[in-house]
């Protein structure tokens, strides 16, 4: 005697190759994500908000950033590098909420190195200066 458990446990015992041969329409033949699934037609959630900040979709990558939930510190930045070139007017509260997660993460932070990211943070809001202040956060967001 076999154990079923799961959303299948109450289907009978046929081999699945049987269960395969329903006709397509019978939809509790249909195979896919389980129950709770959180894929979408376009893949994972966190994967169409890289192809977003990829693409410069602002829009999309803020669904999706919302959708995930807590992104990571180096998601977190691109999103806001992304908030800066798009929308600068929004940009500000976008790097401030940037600093209280480093400073989250990094709680050996001193004042010293908070006024080198305030500075690249500012630069980054600048045409100009963006590549290289991107290139400095980066590198502090990996850094502990």
């Amino acid at each position: 005697m076999s154990f079923r458990f799961g959303p299948y446990a109450d289907r009978d015992a046929r081999p699945l190759n049987d269960q395969l041969r329903r006709s397509p329409l019978d939809s509790a033949s249909r195979l896919g994500p389980g129950r709770g699934a959180t894929s979408t037609s376009q893949g994972h959630p966190r994967t169409i908000f890289r192809r977003a900040l990829e693409h410069d979709n602002l829009v999309l990558a803020e669904v999706t950033a919302r959708e995930i939930g807590r992104v990571t510190i180096a998601e977190a930045l691109e999103l806001t590098a992304l908030v800066a070139r798009k929308q600068p007017q929004r940009y500000g509260r976008f790097a401030a909420r940037w600093l209280c997660l480093y400073l989250e993460e990094h709680e050996k932070a001193t004042l010293e190195h908070v006024e080198v990211l305030v500075s690249n943070l500012r630069s980054l809001a600048t045409p100009k200066d963006h590549a290289s202040a991107l290139t400095i956060l980066r590198k502090a967001a990996r850094q502990g």
